[in-house]
């Protein structure tokens, strides 16, 4: 597919469902619009309900968190405020203020030892202190250590970076990270180191300092609780990390960044993971207290609350969509029935639509709907009977012309007889002239059994044969069931005329008239034959088609197949055969009628 039939076809793929979309049923685009309305409120309600609950459940671990740090924070001070105090006692004990003022004296081993057994006695009293050591001013120490004593690093305290502070504080105490850089641990472990200034209990000179050493490990092992969400704490001082946290990923990154500008809450991703990193500083030691959380956290802890969110909006939309349902169907239904009402007059059927019993805007529809059809209907009955008046004048019309035709052409034969003197033959034919009109006339009637026909054509050859003996003879086929049929009146009479007239006398040879009658599917099958002169299939036609108007056949045979067109609203109910010198068959095939059909067409 080239690019330029690929973006035709995707201009074109929005119109097309936009064409299918509105081109369906009402009840399709209503459960399309209900279904998407739907999945858009889900989603929507979804993401609120996860942006809501997830901010909420964010507020209560930072601020439970935040609490959790500040009261580890709290325990801290509080702990290494009571190492503080412990210390001020042991600052004017003998065995320190002996040791340090006699450190030459041949009694220093003795002083050493009962320093040491002083010193594992305090050790004892303080169970989160590691180790405290008792320095002179030329970095002699004595010291007592739970595990292993720090090592050394400084030669003498003058060294220190704390040396020239701790004298200004004149017995203030100082915590530093690993002493300030005077020793470090022989397992890598940080610890705090609270340093004093020891002056001389007589003179108040400066003898030697104090450190006093407490594992980090130690002073918040309370607060390592080891989650795989949950980094534990984190503690940055003095530049460094002085309490490692168990996700060396945190580790790295807070190496890497300056804690101390860090705000109280932050998004921070670590290694491609989200995380919520807390920060709290302790405003005494300018501890930095930090904690990361991983956002699947929250996930996990919404999980529930989105099942419960997720069913409930499920039973929600599932209700909803019966009521759209619902809804639609007594909305839709009722249009669709009134609709396939409305097609049915298409066919003609003009009946009134029934789809419901209130007066809604439905109801108000199938009332209009209603009261179109009867007004149709009533059009249609007034152009029936307009046109069955039409019909009517026309098939009178009609048979006024066949009934003088006749009775000119017997006058005609009547004052033949009498020119020629032939009087009793004369007088023979009015009285068959006369019997011929009571029996044609009768009384009226335009619909006459097919007997009372069958009687007409009879009276009529019998007139015929007194003008012509010896010329034709007339054979009757009637079924006995049809006899009784009603019929228009002066059917058979003017073709049988054509008969005589237009097919054996100009024969000038003897023929015969033959008249059949049965009844087949319904219908009255009716059949005028004569073996006369027959005609020509193109002359057929223009006798049928009117163009021979001055000619007795053509007003005769046209004229009867006009009136039975007309009476029985049928073109298709007749058949004419003709062959020239072999004669001429005519057949009519009419349709049977009840009893108040013929009422109607009278």
């Amino acid at each position: 597919m080239s690019a330029k039939s690929f973006s035709i076809f995707k201009k074109s793929r929005p119109v097309y469902l936009k064409q299918t979309f509105f081109n369906s049923s009402l009840a399709s685009k209503f459960k399309t619009i209900y279904i998407a309305l739907i999945i858009i409120c889900i989603f929507c309600n979804v993401i609120i309900a996860q942006v809501f609950y997830t901010n909420k459940v964010k507020n209560a671990v930072t601020k439970l968190t935040s609490q959790t740090m500040e009261t580890i924070s709290q325990n801290v001070d509080s702990s290494l405020n009571t190492i503080s105090k412990t210390s001020t006692y042991m600052l004017g004990t003998s065995d320190v203020q002996n040791y340090l003022q006699n450190s030459s004296s041949s009694r220093y081993s003795i002083l050493s030892k009962n320093l040491r057994n002083a010193l594992y006695l305090s050790l004892e009293s303080m169970p989160l202190v590691s180790s405290i050591l008792i320095i002179n001013e030329n970095g002699t120490y004595e010291g007592a250590a739970r595990y292993t004593m720090p090592k050394l690093l400084l030669s003498s305290p003058k060294e220190a970076s704390w040396y020239e502070k701790l004298h200004d504080l004149k017995g203030g105490p100082i915590f530093l990270i690993n002493g300030g850089g005077y020793f470090s641990s022989k397992d890598g472990s940080n610890y705090i180191s609270l340093i004093r200034l020891i002056n001389s209990t007589e003179t108040a000179h400066p003898l030697g300092y104090m450190v006093i050493n407490i594992s980090m490990d130690s002073l918040l092992s309370f607060a390592q609780d080891r989650n795989d969400s949950y980094s534990g704490i984190c503690v940055y001082a003095q530049g460094q990390i002085i309490l490692s946290s168990f996700n060396e990923s945190l580790n790295d990154y807070i190496k890497k960044s300056s804690p101390e500008n860090f705000p109280s809450a932050s998004d921070v991703f670590i290694e491609k993971e989200r995380y919520l990193l807390l920060n709290f500083q302790d405003s005494i030691y300018d501890w930095n207290y930090l904690s990361a959380i991983k956002y699947t956290t929250f996930s996990n802890e919404t999980k529930p609350f989105f099942l419960i969110i997720l069913l409930t909006m499920l039973i929600s939309a599932t209700l909803f969509l019966f009521i759209a349902f619902y809804t639609n169907q007594a909305l839709t239904t009722p249009l669709h029935r009134l609709m396939k009402a409305m097609k049915k007059t298409e066919n003609g059927d003009f009946k009134h639509a029934y789809v419901t019993n209130y007066k809604d805007e439905i109801g108000l529809l199938q009332e209009a709907y209603n009261e179109m059809v009867d007004k149709i209907q009533n059009l249609l009955e007034a152009k029936i009977h307009e046109q069955k008046l039409l019909r009517q004048a026309e098939l009178n019309t009609l048979q006024e012309q066949i009934k003088p035709h006749f009775l000119y052409n017997s006058l005609s034969a009547i004052a033949y007889l009498i020119t020629s003197e032939q009087n009793d033959t004369a007088y023979d034919l009015v009285i068959s002239l006369s019997e011929y009109y009571r029996e044609s006339l009768s009384k009226g009637s335009e619909i006459i059994p097919l007997s009372t026909e069958i009687n007409i054509v009879r009276n009529y050859l019998k007139l015929q044969k007194m003008r012509f003996p010896d010329i034709f003879d007339d054979v009757y086929e009637v079924q006995e069931e049809a006899l009784n049929l009603p019929v228009p009146r002066l059917i058979l009479q003017p073709l049988v005329e054509n008969s005589l007239y237009h097919g054996i006398i100009p024969t000038g040879e003897y023929g015969i008239i033959k008249i059949k009658a049965c009844i087949r599917n319904d219908h009255l099958i009716l059949c005028i034959s004569d073996n006369g002169l027959g005609m020509a299939s193109d002359r057929l036609l223009e006798i049928l088609g009117g163009k021979l108007e001055t000619n007795a056949m053509s007003f005769g045979l046209r004229g009867t197949v006009e009136r039975l067109k007309i009476f029985y609203d049928d073109k298709n109910i007749y058949q004419i055969n003709s062959t020239i010198n072999q004669g001429t068959e005519i057949t009519f095939s009419l349709p049977i009628q009840k009893p108040e059909e013929h009422h109607e067409s009278e």
